[in-house]
C-alpha cells in the first residue's frame, strides 16, 4: 500500500470547503494555522499544504502550487482587516498579526499605496492577538474568523480585500494548495476531487457562515486570480517584502493518454460506458450537433426501447388565481399543478401551503415546482430557513420539487445542490434544469452536465431520490455572443443524454423554443416533452414562450413516428393515447 499523503491546512471556516472531503485513505491531514503550514512544508513534515502566497517565497523554498484552487477574493473578503479603536489617519503605529504573512504583506503594501501611510511604523506581534493590542492609537491586522468576530470597540474595520480589488480591478489570492515538486497525480487529483465534493456545500453551511463562504470567498485560482497573484508578488518583490522565485504550477499528467477520436468518444456513450469528465469535456466542445444527435438518438433507444414519448397533463398555477386556475387544469384532466410562487413576500410561504391544500383538496391535482431560487426567496421572505419552509411546505401535501431555470457555474451550482438535497432528505424529487444563453460558455454547459451527473449519483447512493428527469431552456434571444439558438438548444439536448448515464428521462423543453424544435429533440435523444396544458404566464423568464395543448403536442408525437403517453410526476403511471382526434389534427 502506498504511504497517505501528509497534508497540513488551516482550520479556519474558509478552509473547510477544500479540506472536509479530503479522503482518509490517501491524506493524513494535519491542522494547524497558516504559518504553521508553511514551515512543516518547508522542513518536509508534510507532503503538500494549505499555505499563504508569501510562503512560496520563503528562503529555500520550492514548491509548486495546485491549479485552479485558493483562497481568495474579489472585493469584500470579511476576514481581513485592519482595525483600530480610531480613524487610520490617528493611527501611529500598526500591529502585525503574525499568523498569515500574505495578510501582513498585503496590508503593508496598502499602507504604503492607496490607503496613504506608507511611513506608519509597523511591528509584529504573536498569532491571533492583534485585536488585543488594537487600542488607543494603534491599528491591527486581524485574521480569520477572529476578525468576523470583533469587538464592538474596534468601530475602524477596513476590508484589505476591498481596498485591493478598489485598487487593482483584480481578485486577491491569500493562500494556495503548494508541495513538493514531485507530488503524485492522483494526490492532486484527491485535493481536486475534495474541492468539487466541499464547495457546493457551502449553501448548506450554518447560517451565520453561509453568505461568508458563498459571497465573500473566492476559491476559482482561474485566469483572473493568477493574474492578481502575479500583481501581488511584483509589487511585494518590489517593496522587498518577498523574496526572489517565480510562481509555479503544477503540469498535466506526465503519463498522459493518447487523444481519442470524438467517433470513438460517441461510440462510446452509444454502449452505455459512462462518459469521463474528460471525455465529456472533449465532446461537449468538439463534437458537431448532428454527430451529437445521431449518437444521442441511438442512445436513448437502446436504453428506453420502443417508440414511447411522454407527457405531462399539468399547467403552472400563480398565487393570484389558486381556485380559478386549478378549476381550469382539473376541467382540462389535469394530474398536477406547477405553483409559481412569483416573487416572494411576507406572507407568501403561507399563501404557498394554502395553495397547495387547496389544489390537492379541491381538485385531486398533484403539485410540483418552486426551484433553488423560489425557496430560498420564500425563506427569506418568511424569516425562517429553507429547511423549515420546504417542510411545512411538505406538510400541506407538496408532491415535487425543482424545475426551475437554473443558470450555469459555480455561483449557481451550491444553491441548486444544496435545496435539491433538503427536498431529497423529505423524499421529494423532480427535474433538474439547465438555462442556455445567459453568457455562458460551451464548456459551462457541459461542466453542468457534469454535475449534475454527480449529484444525481451522490443523491442514489445516499437513499434519496436524486431527480426524476433533465431539461434545457433558451430564450431565443438572438443577442450576439448568447449562442441560444434552436441549434445550440437541441446541441445540449443531445449532450444530455450522453453524458447523464444515470437520468432516465430528458424533456424537450417545448415551451421556450416551440413544438417544432421539440418535435426535432425527439431525434436528439429526448424522450418525453413535459406539462401540456402551460399558459402565456408559465415563463416569465427567461425569454418568451409558447402555448399549446394535448391534441397539439399529441399530433406532433405522432408524425413524428412516436406513440404519445401520458405520465404522472415521476413516470409510476403510463397511459397510452387511444382517444380519437376531433378532427383538428388528422391522426394517421
Amino acid at each position: 500500500m502506498a504511504p497517505k499523503i501528509r497534508v497540513a491546512c488551516v482550520g479556519y471556516t474558509n478552509a473547510w470547503p477544500l479540506t472536509r472531503h479530503l479522503d482518509p485513505a490517501t491524506f493524513d491531514v494535519r491542522a494547524c494555522v497558516p504559518s504553521a503550514a508553511a514551515r512543516l512544508l518547508n522542513q518536509g513534515e508534510v507532503d503538500v499544504g494549505l499555505v499563504p502566497v508569501a510562503s512560496l517565497f520563503d528562503k529555500g523554498a520550492d514548491w509548486h502550487i495546485v491549479p485552479g484552487l485558493c483562497i481568495g477574493s474579489d472585493g469584500d473578503v470579511d476576514s481581513v482587516l485592519l482595525v483600530g479603536e480610531t480613524p487610520i489617519e490617528e493611527w501611529d503605529e500598526v500591529v502585525l498579526d503574525g499568523e498569515s504573512r500574505t495578510s501582513v504583506v498585503l496590508a503593508q503594501i496598502l499602507l504604503r499605496g492607496p490607503l496613504g501611510r506608507a511611513q506608519l511604523p509597523v511591528r509584529a506581534v504573536d498569532a491571533g492577538t492583534g485585536a488585543f493590542h488594537a487600542q488607543g492609537r494603534v491599528g491591527a491586522v486581524v485574521i480569520g474568523d477572529a476578525a468576523r468576530n470583533l469587538p464592538a470597540r474596534l468601530t475602524t474595520r477596513v476590508d484589505l480585500g476591498r481596498v485591493w480589488k478598489d485598487w487593482t480591478g483584480l481578485p486577491f489570492v491569500f493562500a494556495v494548495w503548494a508541495g513538493r515538486p514531485d507530488l503524485p497525480a492522483a494526490a492532486i487529483a484527491g485535493l481536486s476531487l475534495a474541492a468539487a465534493r466541499g464547495l457546493p456545500e457551502r449553501a448548506s453551511a450554518p447560517e451565520a457562515d453561509r453568505a461568508y463562504l458563498q459571497n465573500a470567498i473566492r476559491y476559482d485560482l482561474d485566469d483572473r486570480a493568477l493574474m492578481g497573484l502575479r500583481r501581488f508578488v511584483a509589487l511585494a518583490q518590489g517593496a522587498g517584502l518577498f523574496g526572489p522565485g517565480d510562481l509555479c504550477l503544477y503540469g498535466p499528467s506526465e503519463r498522459s493518454r493518447p487523444r481519442v477520436s470524438v467517433d470513438a468518444l460517441l461510440a462510446k456513450a452509444v454502449s452505455g460506458e459512462r462518459l469521463s469528465r474528460e471525455d465529456a469535456l472533449r465532446l461537449g466542445a468538439d463534437a458537431s450537433g448532428p454527430d451529437l444527435a445521431a449518437a444521442a438518438d441511438e442512445r436513448r433507444g437502446k436504453l428506453l426501447p420502443g417508440r414511447d414519448v411522454t407527457y405531462l397533463m399539468a399547467g403552472n398555477i400563480s398565487l393570484a388565481a389558486v381556485r380559478e386556475r386549478g378549476a381550469q387544469l382539473a376541467a382540462a384532466g389535469a394530474v398536477a399543478a406547477i405553483l409559481q410562487p412569483g416573487v416572494a413576500e411576507a406572507g407568501s410561504l403561507d399563501a404557498c401551503a394554502d395553495a397547495i391544500r387547496v389544489l390537492k383538496g379541491e381538485f385531486a391535482l398533484s403539485v410540483t415546482g418552486l426551484g433553488a431560487d423560489d425557496l430560498v426567496g420564500l425563506a427569506l421572505a418568511a424569516g425562517t430557513s429553507p429547511e423549515a419552509a420546504l417542510e411545512a411546505l411538505v406538510r400541506a401535501g407538496l408532491d415535487g420539487f425543482g424545475g426551475a431555470p437554473v443558470r450555469a457555474g459555480a455561483s449557481a451550482r451550491p444553491q441548486w445542490r444544496a435545496m435539491h438535497r433538503l427536498a431529497g432528505d423529505l423524499g421529494l424529487r423532480g427535474p433538474a434544469t439547465l438555462t442556455i444563453g445567459l453568457g455562458e460558455s460551451r464548456l459551462a454547459r457541459t461542466e453542468h452536465l457534469l454535475d449534475v451527473r454527480e449529484f444525481h449519483g451522490d443523491e442514489l447512493a445516499a437513499g434519496r431520490p436524486g431527480v426524476s428527469a433533465f431539461s434545457v431552456w433558451t430564450g431565443l434571444a438572438g443577442a450576439p455572443g448568447r449562442d441560444d439558438s434552436a441549434q445550440a438548444w437541441l446541441r445540449v439536448v443531445a449532450l444530455s443524454r450522453l453524458i447523464l448515464d444515470n437520468v432516465s428521462h430528458v424533456t424537450a423543453w417545448w415551451p421556450t423554443v416551440g413544438l417544432g424544435p421539440a418535435q426535432t429533440a425527439l431525434f436528439a435523444g429526448a424522450d418525453d416533452l413535459g406539462p401540456v396544458l402551460l399558459d402565456g404566464d408559465a415563463l416569465a423568464a427567461p425569454g418568451r414562450s409558447w402555448t399549446t395543448d394535448p391534441e397539439e403536442v399529441e399530433h406532433h408525437i405522432r408524425v413524428a413516428g412516436f406513440r404519445a403517453v401520458r405520465r404522472d410526476l415521476d413516470w409510476t403511471r403510463l397511459v397510452p393515447v387511444v382517444v380519437e382526434s376531433d378532427g383538428r389534427y388528422a391522426r394517421f
